[in-house]
Order: C-alpha cells, then structure tokens, then sequence
C-alpha cells in the first residue's frame, strides 16, 4: 500500500505541475468568486476555513478535553467519475474545441488553450484518494486547532493523552495521518498509535451498516423525488441550454453531463490552489448555483433533514463518552461526509424552516453543503472546566456555534446532557437498524 500510495503522489505531483506551468500565464486573467463558493461537497476547505487561530477564551474557564470529528481532506474522484471523466468529458472536450476553433463558440484562445491543455490521467486504482491539497488542510486544520486550545491539545504526543481513530479507508487514514503531522511534526508523528479500523464501525460510519437507513433511505426511491422533480424542472432545463450555449455548442447538453461537469469543476478547483478548471467555464454564478442546490436536494433527504438521522446518537454518544471519562483529552476521528451531515442533523444545525422542494430553488436555505460540508469539513466539542461548572463549546468549520438547544454558546455539559438523554441512554445500534 505504501509503494501505491507515493507512486500516485508522484504522479500527482507531476500532473500538477504540468497543469499549472501550462496555465500560469492566463491564471490571473480568470474570476473564480462566484463559482468556487458554491462547489457542493467539493469545495475545497481553504474557502470556508477559519483563519483566526487566536486563543480562545473564556473568563473563569479552561480548556480541558477535545472531541472531534472530521471528514477526510480533498481527494481522488471515484472509479465511476474517473471513467465518465475519461470517457464522456473526454468526447466532450473535442467537441468544445471543434466548434470554438471554427468560430461557432465564444471561448477565447486563453479559454481554449485551457481545453487544449486538459487531460485526465488519474488510475483507477487510485480512486478516492487523498491529495496534495487533502494533505495541506489536514495539516493546517490541526495547527490552528492546537493554538486555539494548547492546554487540551499539547504539542507532545502521549498515548495516554491522544487518541486517533479512523475509518477503513485509505483517504481517512492519510488525513489521520497528515492531521498529527500538523500537531506533532513529521518526526514525532511517526511515534503516534493509531486505534485500529474497523471493517464494520458502527461508530465512525454508522449508517454503512445501518439496515434500516440502507432500506428505507438509501435504497428507497421516494428519498430522490424531490432531486427527479428538480433535475426535470425549466430551471434545470434553462441551465442546461445556458451551459451549452456558454460552451459553444450546438444542441443542449444532458443533466448528466452537466452535473458531471459540475463534479469535476469542484475536484480540479479543489486540487490546484492557482489554476482554474476549464469545465468551470460553462457556468456563470446564477448556473452554478442551480447546480448547488441540485447537489444540496439529495444531500439533505439522503443526509440530512428528509428523513430521520436516528442512528447518528452513535458517534454523537461516543463524544459524550468521552468527555464523562478520565484519561485522554483529545479525541480526533476521521471519516466522511455522511457522518458529519447526519452529524449536523442530529445537532438541529443548518435546518430549514421547511423541507427542501424541488418544484423551486430555496435560495435562503441555511442547509448548503459548499458551507457545511466541504472536504475536511469538521465538528469539534471543547470541554471547559469552569468556576460554576464543566460547559461545551461547539465548533463547526472551526468557527464557534450556538446549538440551538442552549441559550449561549458555551453550554452547561449537564444541560446538553439532559438535552440529548435518548442520544446518551436510549442509543442501541441493533434496536435503531435493524429491520423489523
């Protein structure tokens, strides 16, 4: 696995900078601020990380313990993307020059030289794995993690003090591993003990082995009505006309080209810091934000608010666990994006007033997946050992948040605890997922 893993980052690496050398000179000609924000599960996390990294502090109060969790950093496409990638956007690609070339399109030779230029040479057997980019916000996101709270994070590692945790997935435990790089260095991390992943965690990846959920949300077609109605809607359909026509082509393109466009703008976007991907050219801000909320619609009825997130109690019961024992003050698990949507569900974070629809776009929906489920997206609950008692500070995207079953942000832990009793003592795995 070790040989596999640094052929690709080599491979990567070249790739890289092949792409950026090739695009340099037009990089600073592009705009990419309405498009990069609202890049669904795709957005990289240097758009919507927090980069105050002061101390955080509270009268009378000390930081004491640390649970966290968070999704794996920017990665690899799947085996399903990297075949359509090479495959329909390669067809594609031919097409887009073809028709600009000869003047029937309205890229420019900048735009054009970027289609010349683009190529996808990702193996298969490399998908899902974590990059460059995915490597550096592991990193990052610990260093500022460890300045906000250095008396519950300590810059030394003790097995007795630490505990790492991560799915059985190469992209989550290269994010372990980049994470303790971050709070440790290279060399002293190399000492850490990573708690071994379970082929069937009921924890970190619960509703993988969920029954229940897989039947009657994963595998239930009523979960994708909404998404149908809204991929078969005359704003999708004009959003098809208006890429096509952005890209210079001749007949309307399909929803699956396009979303899967949309997929790989966010990915290209995400892995190089200096360049612009060439597929995000057929989108303008009004486009892509359809596209967004395409991605947000099967998010939240698969993920989210559709449908009940019971399961989730399971990793949130564990947080509660470890705050209530002694020993080890900093828990750090890694794993993906369904845990930390269904996460957020079961926190009452980012829900609407009502379900999201497809008949019409909710343009003010504070469920947005660019914002709260971006690669390396992250929820953090921080201990403080207070004059008048132990208080929870919640955190998500390192940014401090109100749960909405407390009055302030740092909340009495023996009220959330009563807030979340069923979470804490009526929480079997078995008796929730199983199917009757």
């Amino acid at each position: 696995m070790k040989k596999s893993f640094l052929s690709y980052v080599c491979t990567f690496y070249v790739i890289s900078l092949v792409i950026v050398f090739s695009y340099a000179l037009t990089a600073t000609a592009l705009n990419s601020d309405e498009i990069r924000n609202h890049l669904g599960t795709r957005t990289p996390y240097r758009f919507k990380s927090n980069k105050d990294d002061s101390k955080i502090n509270f009268p009378n109060c000390k930081d004491s313990k640390i649970w966290m969790v968070a999704r794996h950093g920017t990665r690899l496409p799947s085996v399903k993307d990297i075949v359509a990638i090479s495959t329909i956007l390669k067809d594609l690609r031919v097409d887009i020059l073809l028709r600009n070339r000869s003047g029937k399109g309205p890229l420019n030779k900048e735009k054009l030289q970027w289609f010349e230029n683009w190529s996808n040479g990702i193996p298969l057997e490399q998908e899902n794995y974590l990059t460059l980019e995915g490597q550096d916000e592991m990193i990052l996101l610990a260093e500022r993690m460890q300045k906000r709270f250095p008396n519950a994070i300590k810059n030394k590692y003790n097995n007795e003090t630490f505990m790492f945790r991560y799915t059985a997935t190469q992209r989550a435990q290269q994010s372990a591993k980049y994470f303790t790089i971050g709070l440790f260095d290279k060399k002293n991390s190399q000492q850490v003990f990573f708690e071994p992943a379970l082929k069937v965690d009921t924890t970190l990846r619960f509703y993988k082995h969920c029954d229940r959920w897989q039947k009657q949300v994963k595998r239930n077609p009523d979960t994708y009505k909404e998404v149908a109605l809204f991929g078969q809607s005359k704003e999708m359909n004009d959003t098809l006309l208006s890429v096509s026509k952005r890209l210079g082509l001749d007949k309307a393109l399909t929803l699956e080209q396009v979303v899967l466009m949309y997929r790989v703008c966010g990915y290209e976007t995400s892995w190089h810091k200096y360049t612009k991907s060439p597929w995000c050219f057929g989108f303008d801000e009004k486009s892509i934000k359809v596209l967004e909320y395409y991605e947000d619609l099967k998010k939240y009825w698969v993920d989210g608010y559709g449908h009940t997130q019971q399961a989730a109690c399971m990793v949130m019961r564990n947080m509660f666990d470890t705050m209530s024992k002694s020993g080890r003050n900093a828990t750090f698990l890694f794993s993906h994006s369904g845990t930390v949507l269904k996460l957020l569900t079961h926190l009452e974070l980012y829900k609407p007033d009502s379900h999201l629809k497809g008949d019409a776009m909710d343009e003010n929906r504070p469920w947005r997946t660019s914002d709260i489920d971006c690669f390396a997206s992250n929820i953090a609950f921080v201990l403080f050992k207070c004059k008048d008692g132990d208080k929870i500070l919640t955190l998500h995207q390192e940014k401090v948040v109100k749960l909405p079953m407390c009055e302030k942000k740092l909340c009495p832990l023996n009220e959330l605890k009563k807030q979340f009793h069923n979470t804490i003592h009526n929480c079997n795995f078995t008796d929730l997922c199983s199917i009757n």
